[in-house]
Order: structure tokens, then sequence, then C-alpha cells
């Protein structure tokens, strides 16, 4: 496995750990784990699960965790890596704009204790949803601070 694929399977994970990933959806990311080259029982037996068993689903998936090695991380640091991964979508693209921010401040700014360097991706997000006429200049004031923030991230 690449490391690409390999740092994308620990976003996978770490998102999961920040509640972004709905337990119906672990047999779907079970069974693309085992075809990224990853295996274990419970992940098999999951990869075929029935998603209107969300607990047995949970249940699975952290036994799953549990066989491939990848424990739940510090929280902090866990946030941390994945608002600097939205922060760099964001300047890539391939992130909306406000869905990032909006990702930035729920999941990352607020848990983080405010971290000084996001409070202007925050107040942009407000002016986002203030100001619909101006969401193209300010979509574009948000791939900027997002590419600043990163500087200190």
């Amino acid at each position: 496995m690449s490391g690409e694929e390999t740092e994308s399977v620990r976003l996978l994970f770490l998102q999961d750990q920040v509640g972004l990933l709905p337990s119906e959806q672990y047999p779907d990311v079970a069974a693309s784990l085992l075809v990224g080259g990853y295996d274990s029982p419970a992940l098999r037996e999951l990869a075929g699960y029935s998603p209107n068993d969300p607990r047995g689903a949970r249940d699975l998936w952290i036994q799953a965790r549990k066989e491939l090695g990848k424990p739940f991380e510090d929280d902090g640091v866990a946030r941390r890596i994945l608002v600097r991964s939205w922060l760099s979508e964001i300047v890539g693209g391939t992130l909306a704009p406000r869905t990032g921010v909006g990702l930035v401040f729920g999941k990352g700014w607020l848990v983080l204790g405010q971290p000084p360097e996001l409070n202007h991706l925050v107040a942009l997000m407000d002016d986002w949803d203030d100001m619909p006429q101006k969401r193209d200049a300010i979509g574009t004031e948000i791939m900027d601070a997002a590419r600043q923030a990163l500087t200190v991230w």
C-alpha cells in the first residue's frame, strides 16, 4: 500500500473517531478496505453485514479496528490532523469552502478550544451565511485563509 493510501485510511479512521462516519456505512467501508488490501476476520464479516443493524455493525467495526491495529488516537491529535486535511482540501479545491469551514468549525475549532489560528476562517463562515450575495468572494477568502492557516497549523 502506498503512503498516500495509508494516509487516506488513517484519515478514515480519524473521521470515524470524531463521529463523521455513520455506522450504517461500516459495511461499505469494510468492503472498500478489503479491496484496498486490508484484511481481518471481523472486517470480512462486516463487509457482508446488513446496514440495518448499526449496533452490530459498530461492534464488528471496533473489533476490525483492533484486528487491523487501528486504535483510537489522542483526540486532540486526531482533530488537528483532520483540520489540516480539510484545510488542504479547501485549498486544493476538493472540498467546498463552506463545507470545509463547517467541518473545521464543528469538529476542530470548538473542540480544540478555539485556536486563534482558525478564527478568521470561522468569521468567514459567518460571512458566508449572512451575505449570500457575496459567496463567490467569500469562497475565495476562505481558500486564502485556509492557505494561511496551513502555514501555522
